[in-house]
């Protein structure tokens, strides 16, 4: 039986044309498909980061100032502008870069409640829940307390309710005369996690062997109640969902100022506004590569 060489070569055009679509269509489905699969998302891509802070501090002339503060950053470039809310209310955004949005306001945080935080990105959705710890108060030491030489550093605090950590924060400045009579300065700071209510330094710290008479100085203590992950190495965060990321509430009284050996003629003592401040930098600190 003869076959027709036309239909032959039909035949064969036409598997040649199958075989071309076969390869192309593959290669269109790459070049659109962003790594991801079905769902669309790139398999490489890290979740975006999430830090945030409540926090209400009171100061000595017992003004309180309240912030909520919250920031989404992402190295490899935002892919859209992110939505904050807290309890369901927009948070407005105060600053932008390519990589990172910045969200906040001043507004009156009442204590002892639940937020809810919720952050929506391009690739979804990251949450989390807090409670604004409780007002408390630092009763020891007092502010007309004076610390003599050779005694041990002790500090009580009331229970704040909500509160899962403490932290504390001592600073001690004085001057004094060695054992051979020199003039010298020393400054003793402690920074610690806490979950006791009182902490109670012994004397050998704030006034070591070296020191022979305290001439005069002064010193601080602040203490933070926090609801959150604390401020350890190896913490893991506590934002949910699509984002990874850190966000705490914290409750700051005034801080306690008094004198070591005689009163000090000028203040070297930080306030509790500054060291507040310090401690945001350590909570922010944790977060990679920021």
């Amino acid at each position: 039986m003869k076959t027709d060489a036309r239909v032959i070569s039909a035949k064969a055009g036409l598997g040649v044309k199958f075989g071309l679509l076969a390869l192309i269509c593959p290669v269109l489905f790459l070049a659109c498909d962003d790594g991801g699969g079905k769902n669309g998302l790139n398999l490489n891509y890290k979740e975006p980061m999430v830090w945030g802070l409540l926090s209400k501090v009171k100061d000595v002339e017992w003004i309180v100032s309240y912030e909520q503060n919250f920031q989404v950053f992402d190295y490899d470039g935002l892919r859209m502008v992110p939505v904050v809310l807290m309890n369901g209310k927009q948070v407005e955004a105060t600053s932008y870069s390519p990589v990172s949005y910045e969200y906040g306001d001043t507004n009156v945080i009442p204590t002892n409640q639940k937020y809810e935080l919720e952050v929506q990105h391009y690739w979804g959705t990251g949450f989390c829940h807090l409670v604004m710890p409780g007002d408390f108060a630092l009763i020891v030491p007092s502010d007309t307390h004076t610390l003599a030489q050779g005694a041990s550093l002790a500090s009580t605090w009331r229970a704040s309710r909500g509160a899962q950590w403490y932290w504390l924060s001592i600073y001690v400045n004085y001057d004094y005369y060695d054992t051979l009579g020199t003039w010298d300065n020393l400054v003793f700071r402690l920074d610690t996690l806490m979950h006791d209510t009182f902490i109670s330094v012994p004397s050998e710290q704030v006034f070591p062997p070296v020191v022979g008479q305290v001439i005069e100085g002064d010193a601080s203590v602040t203490v933070w109640s926090g609801n959150g992950p604390p401020v350890e190495p190896g913490d893991l965060g506590n934002i949910r969902g699509t984002a990874v990321g850190f966000v705490n509430a914290i409750n700051e009284p005034p801080a306690k100022y008094f004198y070591v050996g005689a009163p000090s003629p000028f203040r070297r003592a930080p306030d509790g506004r500054s060291e507040f401040e310090r401690f945001k930098a350590r909570l922010r600190s944790r977060m990679p590569n920021h």
